[in-house]
């Protein structure tokens, strides 16, 4: 006898081995968020500086209360999406227009990602700035070739960066420490207040120069992404990789702004404002450790944003192949190359940066195109998270619906003040949205695409199939019997057709979204697989059937009749006594139901799964309650 959790182990074996393998830990994705978080100070410190001089020491401080604002959002998104939290996934349950303007805004933040992270890993390799784009020197050229070359690695396979984010975000953490531990014991903290001053900007003035500050929020939209692959529980995961990197860059930040408001000989020329924007924290390291430590930063910090140049490529090809693979962009775009990476996607992601150097190859100017589009994202994530009904809680509720409302004014300001930032949003948005009604149109035009499933079906189906005698087998997720009922077929010259009923008893409807189909039910999709193959390998038509219903002996009597079936073969019953009691017997049911033209017998596995005789008179026949063949 076997229990209903021994009929059902298939399907949960099949479901398990359907599922990416959960081995992301907290470390690893804290790497990957600290990736960029982290190495986002790299630049932020001297843009700040540049923007506000003294005064950054502020905007610094805002900019950190909003990432720990931003990171306690992202615990609570991962909470509600363990399977995916990133834009693109929780705005697709509210609207997929919706969600692909998300992804759009998250691809165009990585491209501005790739670019500007590559052209300033060339001036903390002390290039100078203010080059033409094709001097030898110029950080643009190689800051293009950089992305060029990163672009053709990607096509060689997929990186297995986990390792690799880790570890730099140890170099990151090593600079941060170095720089924060050789400069507060020099700093003269009496004189620190009059250094930084008072707040003499007018507020819109100072609004302005905080948005244009906010920066490299977009790692937080990569760890969401990576909740489907997190290990579980999700939440306990998600909220101490994400709660790890929010503390350590807000502090450290804050620790580095006074640094750089401390120190004389940045606030007595002013021309050093545009002299170290690109490379402060090198600046930094030199006045106050000295120059070995400035050498070591410099070499750290280039490869480090290297590596964010990386993995926002990586990131912009993911993204691409998910909206094609949900049919949102063209299906070119699924192909993939012999390594298994698809090519186009992959082209594009490299592409794209390069295109943005060659029209500017200015940091500040790459600044103001970045934040635009991860403001955007982050917003409409935050918005729609602050609606769902998970978050319950009217004290988790009101602070992430204030907080999406906040990046919205943020995103309304970068709009309005930074137009050849709109504009590059508007370029992005208008490409991936026309590329998108293309698809649909075309495919409105093809017809509906089949299924790998629908296509085997279509493609074993001899010519005359549905015209010879046909055999019913009903099944349940069992191809014991594959073999010697097909060898039972060839042998009658008849086509096969195989059955497969999900016995579905619940005391309410539940919606088509949330019903098993021939398409999604992955124990019957193994099914008619080992089914079609065998078929082929003996030159037997087989035709897969798939329904679901709270009675099978009267779906399994509506397909015979359906498909003009000559014969009904069934499994041997494995249910206890129990079940015959309540359930009654199966085969004289189907009997019932049946005209009595169409007999109904009762096929048992043989002795050797390998024999490749068919069925013998001891294995059909017989008057006892019998059921479809439950594996």
């Amino acid at each position: 006898m076997h229990s209903s959790n021994d009929r059902e182990k298939p399907l949960a074996l099949a479901l398990l081995a359907s599922e990416r393998p959960r081995n992301v830990g907290w470390k690893q994705a804290a790497g990957l968020l600290f990736g960029d978080w982290g190495t986002s100070r790299l630049y932020v410190l001297g843009l700040a500086f540049f923007f506000a001089g003294r005064t950054s020491f502020y905007l610094i401080l805002a900019m950190s209360l909003l990432i720990v604002a931003v990171g306690w959002a992202y615990t609570q998104i991962c909470r509600i999406y363990p399977d995916g939290g990133g834009v693109y996934t929780a705005a697709k349950h509210r609207n997929q227009t919706l969600a692909v303007v998300g992804a759009l805004l998250l691809f165009a933040d990585y491209v501005v990602t790739a670019s500007l992270s590559s052209l300033d890993a060339f001036r903390y390799f002390s290039l100078p700035q203010g080059v033409g784009l094709l001097a030898w020197n110029s950080p643009g050229l190689w800051a293009i070739v950089a992305i060029a070359a990163i672009g053709a690695f990607n096509l060689m396979g997929p990186k297995h960066t986990g390792g690799f984010a880790l570890a730099a975000a140890l170099g990151m953490v090593f600079i941060t420490l170095l720089i924060a531990f050789g400069a507060l014991p020099q700093i003269n903290w009496h004189e620190l207040p009059h250094r930084i001053g008072a707040v003499n900007e007018p507020p819109h003035e100072l609004w302005v120069q905080f948005v244009s500050i906010v920066l490299a929020l977009s790692g937080v939209e990569a760890i969401a992404n990576l909740t489907g692959v997190m290990k579980k529980p999700v939440a306990h995961t998600a909220k101490k990789a994400i709660w790890t990197v929010t503390l350590e860059v807000a502090i450290f930040n804050v620790l580095l702004a006074l640094a750089m408001v401390a120190l004389h000989s940045l606030n007595a020329d002013p021309a050093t404002r545009e002299k170290y924007r690109d490379d402060m924290l090198a600046f930094l390291s030199g006045a106050y450790i000295g120059h070995w430590a400035e050498i070591a930063v410099r070499a750290v910090g280039g490869i480090l944003l290297l590596s964010a140049t990386n993995t926002a490529i990586t990131d912009m090809i993911s993204v691409q192949y998910l909206m094609a693979r949900d049919g949102e962009l063209p299906q070119f775009l699924v192909k993939l190359n012999r390594f298994g990476v698809p090519w186009m996607p992959a082209i594009l992601a490299a592409a794209m940066p390069v295109l943005v150097l060659v029209i500017s190859h200015d940091i500040e100017h790459l600044a103001a195109l970045y934040a635009i589009g991860v403001i955007g994202a982050v917003a409409i994530n935050v918005t729609l998270c602050a609606l769902h009904p998970r978050l319950r809680r009217m004290h988790r509720k009101a602070p992430m619906l204030a907080l999406g409302c906040f990046l919205l004014v943020i995103w309304v300001t970068l709009a309005i003040t930074k137009l050849h930032a709109l504009v590059f949003v508007c370029v992005v948005m208008t490409l991936g949205l026309s590329a998108r009604w293309l698809n649909k149109f075309f495919a409105e035009r093809k017809g509906p695409k089949l299924s790998l499933i629908r296509q085997a079906i279509l493609g074993q189906l001899n010519e005359g199939a549905m015209d010879k005698p046909k055999i019913l087998l009903g099944t349940y997720g069992s191809d014991a019997l594959a073999e010697p009922v097909i060898n039972l077929c060839k042998q009658e010259g008849a086509t096969l057709v195989v059955c497969f009923i999900r016995q579905v008893q619940l005391s309410y409807k539940f919606t088509a979204e949330g019903k098993l189909t021939i398409d999604t039910d992955l124990a019957a999709l193994k099914t008619f697989a080992k089914f079609l193959d065998i078929g082929h390998a003996k030159g037997v038509s087989v035709l897969p059937v798939y329904d679901t219903g709270p009675d099978a002996a009267e779906l399994l009597a509506e397909n015979a009749a359906i498909y003009n079936c000559e014969r009904v073969l069934i499994g041997t019953s494995r249910q206890g006594m129990l079940y015959h009691l309540v359930k009654g017997g199966f085969q004289r049911r189907i009997e019932a139901l049946l005209p009595p033209e169409i007999p109904v017998q009762v096929i048992a596995p043989p002795p050797e799964h390998g024999s490749t005789e068919p069925p013998r008179d001891w294995e059909i026949g017989g008057e006892e309650d019998h059921g479809p063949e439950h594996a």
